[in-house]
């Protein structure tokens, strides 16, 4: 399989993996919130080693083969700070609402809960589809192939998350699913822009690989963390986030 077709095929699967991790509706009626903080906790620890193994850490190495060594740190954290700010500019402007926590976005437009969940769950998976278009877009096929590994994984407890929470506002089995399944395709738009933003120059690779490190963090701290950690489970939130870290730690290292 060339290289072409392999971070196609890494993109996509990656895009799809929410919609997989929504299929268990189909066989069980309820999830208790534990679980799927569990489960979340799983997706936060993936994506925390990845923000700075696959992402922060090459573009510091990378930004001091290029440039030089006392210029190189100051310009992957302005990356990453940029990254920070588009996110929480789209977070603020973006009409949404979390699938338990209640919504912290004022919007005067009439839009159904459960279309907000599922812009809520898009906008989370933008910077996840970035992350892979730009390990993918660097050149290193290992870093790339690690990343979609590591998001599709990430992806399949979140997949659930947003199902179970358009089934508790109404939504029909099918429905559920396929909302789940769309709200996951954004990433392989995502991820276009990320390999389009990489391959310019190979003086925007520490910038791309430090802006979606930002992004990716973002999501992790100011979302996913608050969320798992606010109804006394965070013993078994915690067990979540570790084997999230063990795991990804395991695909970098042996990939």
């Amino acid at each position: 399989m060339t290289d072409t077709w392999i971070t196609i095929t890494g993109t996509l699967v990656a895009g799809i993996s929410t919609g997989i991790g929504a299929l268990p509706i189909y066989f069980k009626k309820n999830y208790s919130k534990k679980s799927l903080d569990i489960g979340m906790g799983f997706s936060a620890g993936i994506m925390l080693v990845a923000s700075f193994v696959s992402l922060i850490f090459p573009a510091i190495e990378t930004a001091q083969q290029i440039y030089l060594s006392r210029s190189a740190f100051p310009l992957v954290l302005l990356g990453l700070i940029c990254g920070y700010l588009f996110i929480i500019t789209f977070h603020e402007f973006l009409p949404h609402d979390h699938v338990f926590k209640s919504k912290d976005v004022t919007h005067k437009k009439k839009i159904s809960r459960v279309t907000l969940i599922v812009l809520a769950i898009s906008l989370h998976n933008f910077p996840e589809g970035l992350a892979v278009g730009v390990g993918f877009g660097s050149g290193d096929m290992s870093s790339g192939v690690t990343l979609a590994l590591a998001i599709s994984l990430q992806n399949m407890p979140e997949g659930l998350v947003v199902a179970f929470g358009l089934l508790s506002e109404g939504a029909s089995k099918h429905k559920a699913f396929l909302m789940a399944l769309l709200s996951g395709l954004i990433e392989p738009l995502a991820a276009g822009f990320g390999f389009m933003a990489t391959s310019i120059s190979e003086y925007s690779l520490p910038v791309a690989l430090s802006f979606a490190g930002g992004t990716m963090l973002f999501v992790i701290c100011q979302e996913i963390f608050p969320e798992i950690f606010r109804e006394g489970h965070e013993r078994s939130a915690t067990v979540g986030v570790i084997s999230g870290v063990i795991i990804m730690l395991a695909l970098d290292f042996y990939l």
